[in-house]
């Protein structure tokens, strides 16, 4: 059986990676722990020296997140250095300042302030024949490209870091299957930046809705209880979907715990709205169960909260406390297209986006024809407001500013409703 968004089986996908660690002389050691969801860490190492290369993470039933945490550690691999295969572009401020396309990255007066500094950069195709490349700079998709920058970038990145996310970074056994997870996690996290920026910087109840178990077709409801009962506490899912039009939902615990200082949360997004969902729920289950085989990861949070101790309006993003009775009540209407192979699945997405006025591009990380390719996908009008869970200060960009002047038609609100009339 071939999972919905994949080209091939599990067990054909897991064969065909494994194939390659052996040829690489790397060793994958797995834990897993969790029924009946999964987290699943997979740790990578050379059987040459022992060395350890990079780490995944895997999540779901016990065979899913097996395979999902062997292909995780690979593409943590491979955004963690230079990509072979991409000779960089040097760019100066003053040229990237100059730049319509760049005018929303929230660095922007980092490029004013260093007009004559050049910064690496790389190009990112677009998926639609004919349009130009955009040669955009390497430290926003590669958190640790400091680590390996070239000595003709003399750029000051102080400023400017804190910004990197490999966000839009995803891996799958063809270009098409890993720009299918790439684009849909750019979908998840615009969707929950706009969640975090209605429901604690303006009207909660202006972006989306909570979702009770009888709202669910029977098997989400199932999973849904399922998950419940393993973590034995109760879990609101809610659905984030913004105007893109692409099925996202957020599953948070609704109580904290002795010892958590955040409340643990999973997100998922896919034009199959049941699997969306599913995903937010497992992303959930992982988030609890990872420290439990690492206790170092649960230091994390008072991190961020200590990061944005100055800023309360911030820190409460992080702490993400949902108030539920603000909530609207949702129903469960997203139709699901059939099931449909990842290039297929990929136009589609593509259309959706554009349709909105979201462009999308493109830049391959490692690719393995055959076995696997990682690739990264960036849509510059989106929303990157989520790194704020991460510790980072900063403000909504437009798709957010847009959201609090009741500009934005996400569903139920009255914009949407002025547009579904001006689309009539």
């Amino acid at each position: 059986m071939i999972p919905l968004e994949r080209e091939r089986s599990l067990d054909e996908a897991e064969r065909s990676l494994r194939g390659f660690l052996d040829a690489q002389g790397w060793r994958a050691d797995l834990q897993r722990i969790g029924e009946p969801f999964a987290a699943t860490i997979c740790s990578l190492y050379d059987d040459a020296d022992g060395r350890l290369l990079g780490n995944g993470f895997g999540k779901g039933e016990a065979a899913p997140s097996r395979v999902g945490a062997l292909f995780e550690a690979v593409e943590h691999l491979f955004t963690g250095k230079a990509p072979a295969q991409a000779e960089p572009i040097l760019r100066s401020g003053a040229d990237c300042l100059a730049d319509p396309r760049l005018a929303a990255l929230p660095f922007r007066a980092t490029f004013a302030a260093q007009p004559q500094r050049r910064l690496a950069c790389r190009a990112y195709r677009s998926f639609v024949e004919g349009e130009p490349d955009i040669a955009l700079p390497l430290f926003l998709s590669y958190p640790t490209y400091l680590d390996w920058r070239g000595p003709d970038d003399d750029f000051d990145y102080a400023a400017a870091l804190r910004f990197g996310s490999n966000n839009g970074t995803a891996i799958g056994s063809s270009l098409a299957e890993a720009a299918v997870h790439a684009i849909g996690e750019l979908v998840e996290r615009d969707a929950w930046s706009l969640f975090l920026t209605a429901h604690y910087l303006g009207d909660p109840a202006a972006h989306g809705y909570r979702l009770e178990p009888d709202d669910l077709p029977a098997p989400l409801a199932q999973r849904l209880r399922a998950a419940s009962a393993q973590l034995q506490r109760e879990i609101l899912l809610i659905d984030a979907t913004s105007d893109l039009g692409v099925p996202c939902y957020i599953a948070t615990a609704t109580d904290l715990r002795d010892g958590e200082l955040i409340h643990p949360c999973g997100y998922g997004a896919s034009l199959y709205p049941e699997h969306a969902a599913t995903r937010a729920i497992t992303e959930l289950v992982q988030s609890l169960e990872l420290p439990r085989m690492q206790p170092r990861l649960a230091g994390y949070s008072q991190a961020v909260l200590d990061a944005l101790s100055a800023y309360p309006k911030l820190r409460d993003c992080a702490v993400f406390a949902v108030d539920r009775a603000r909530l609207r009540r949702g129903r469960w209407e997203h139709p699901a297209p059939p099931p449909l192979p990842p290039a297929a699945l990929l136009e589609r997405m593509i259309e959706r986006l554009r349709a909105r006025g979201i462009d999308l591009h493109y830049a391959i990380n490692h690719d393995e024809p055959g076995r696997f390719c990682v690739v990264n996908v960036v849509s510059l009008p989106l929303e990157r407001f989520f790194l704020v869970c991460s510790g980072i200060v900063m403000a909504p960009g437009q798709r957010g500013r847009d959201l609090l002047a009741g500009r934005l038609p996400v569903p139920g609100s009255a914009a949407a409703r002025a547009d579904e009339v001006a689309v009539a």
